[in-house]
């Protein structure tokens, strides 16, 4: 059984008490929460309220817009809610679904930060699983300023919890000392955390999974906008990952997404799912789904329906495909039946539809923060990075993915440079990872996002909209006025 759903549920609203100040963070008063965090018991329950947080930012509606939809893999004339002007590169910061991910991330940050106080105070009669409890926090908090700073740069850091007149002291601090904050719970974790667990913990974060995301935040820092170059670092992580033995790269691609291989060996940082708890299934395959989509046919359906905020995939994305590519097949439906019987030729991606949806709807399948051909094509760019090698690991690397993908291998004379390679792997990676939350963030990351989306966006006449500002989102209105020491500024800060 996965170990988000070992425990007994409790009420989250009993656990985290919220309030409206800038952050979302809650002042520490509530006599529920305050006596609550008693025992090692009841930290395990709580315990279950900090990875929650995982499948509520990680599988939202916001997440899918700001990573995926805001890419060239997608695009939308107009959508409901505010949609539109995300994905044509004219957002506000009164832009309704900016809010959402500002507040989501900042009060699950604060059900770590009360954790992380409240088991200070508790008696554990193994010191070992305390100190791993907190590990697994400061992973999971490490994650959620990740996104945040590559939604939105400088953010406030807090590190504990803040009564409301404390929240509105918080300043935004610099995109480095954000990326400090990260790097240091994911240092400390990792030489904390144990490789595997038992069966019945199957689904913790191991030092494996804090390794790999300690990997990817050094890649994505040697990137734009800091362009540190911190490659080497990364390296070494990616490789012990590597070279842990622990994991196992899928000679099928359509078995990566198996729900029978769900926490298998292609899994070193996936959420939790079970949608036979109430509110804990997996909201993405319905998502993405066509809106109205018939539920009884296998083929041409999708079980527990569509939704209207679902993705329109773009012509561009179906186009660039190479022939013979299986990806495009298992990511992409072409044509899908409406549940009055009409035939709709609107592509959509069905790539997390396997298994069957639970009682709301919502799937059992888990989903994917790195998978194991996201540490090996990271480790192909780090050593592209650091020394181009004809024919070499990173070759091999990319020839693999590209192998189990029904296509040819590439050789020196197709990519005879670094620039050449660091383009075959933003590439490969577009088709590998699509849908899976990663595209905007590469383009971003790699400095492409400038060029690929003018090019994407001049066929709609939206191509002047797109700047390097528009790399980051703006503070969300509604926090500013809240706390008018948070200001907006322009590109990275």
């Amino acid at each position: 059984m996965k170990f988000i759903y070992k425990y007994a549920f409790i009420s989250l609203a009993f656990l985290f008490s919220c309030s409206e100040d800038f952050l979302n963070l809650a002042p520490i008063s509530n006599r529920s929460v305050e006596g609550f965090y008693n025992s090692e018991q009841e930290l395990n329950q709580a315990l279950m309220g900090v990875y929650d947080g995982l499948q509520s930012t990680q599988t939202s509606v916001y997440a899918m817009l700001m990573k995926e939809q805001r890419s060239d893999n997608t695009f939308q004339q107009s959508l409901l809610y505010n949609f539109h002007s995300i994905i044509h590169f004219n957002e506000s910061p009164e832009n309704t679904q900016l809010y959402p991910a500002w507040s989501d991330l900042f009060e699950s940050i604060y059900r770590c930060n009360i954790f992380l106080e409240k088991i200070e105070g508790v008696s554990f009669e193994d010191d070992q699983l305390k100190e791993q409890m907190k590990a697994e926090t400061k992973v999971i908090r490490a994650l959620f300023y990740f996104d945040l700073v590559r939604y939105f740069g400088g953010v406030p850091i807090v590190t504990k919890p803040l009564s409301i007149t404390e929240s509105l002291q918080y300043e935004r601090n610099s995109i480095d000392e954000v990326y400090a904050a990260i790097i240091a719970d994911l240092e400390e974790a990792a030489a904390t955390l144990p490789q595997t667990y038992s069966s019945q913990d199957v689904g913790r974060i191991t030092s494996l999974a804090a390794k790999a995301l300690l990997g990817k935040v050094y890649l994505t820092k040697s990137g734009y906008p800091l362009n540190s170059g911190e490659w080497e670092k990364a390296k070494v992580l990616l490789e012990e990952v590597i070279n842990s033995g622990q994991f196992e790269f899928f000679p099928q691609y359509s078995d990566v997404f198996n729900i029978a291989n769900d926490n298998g060996k292609q899994y070193v940082f996936w959420v939790q799912f079970n949608s036979d708890a109430q509110g804990e299934g997996n909201p993405i395959p319905r998502i993405q789904a066509a809106n109205n989509i018939d539920r009884n046919d296998p083929v041409l359906g999708v079980s527990s329906g569509g939704s209207p905020l679902s993705p329109i995939v773009s012509q561009d994305f179906i186009n660039s495909f190479e022939e013979g590519d299986v990806r495009l097949a298992h990511t992409v439906q072409m044509q899908w039946l409406q549940n009055d019987g009409v035939m709709f030729y609107t592509p959509f991606s069905k790539k997390f539809v396997s298994g069957n949806s639970g009682p709301q709807n919502n799937w059992d399948i888990n989903w994917p923060v790195i998978r194991y051909t996201d540490v090996l094509m990271m480790y192909a760019e780090v050593l592209n990075e650091i020394a181009y090698t004809p024919n070499g690991k990173a070759f091999e690397i990319l020839n693999q993915v590209r192998e189990r993908a029904g296509l040819d291998p590439k050789a020196a004379n197709d990519v005879p440079d670094q620039g050449s390679f660091r383009n075959w792997v933003l590439n490969e990676r577009r088709f590998e990872f699509a849908f899976e939350h990663q595209r905007w963030h590469d383009l971003v990351r790699t400095d492409q996002g400038l060029t690929v989306m003018k090019n994407f966006l001049m066929e709609y006449g939206l191509d002047g909209n797109v700047t390097k500002e528009k790399y980051l989102y703006p503070i969300p209105s509604r926090v500013i006025q809240t706390n008018p020491i948070i200001t907006q500024n322009p590109g990275f800060q």
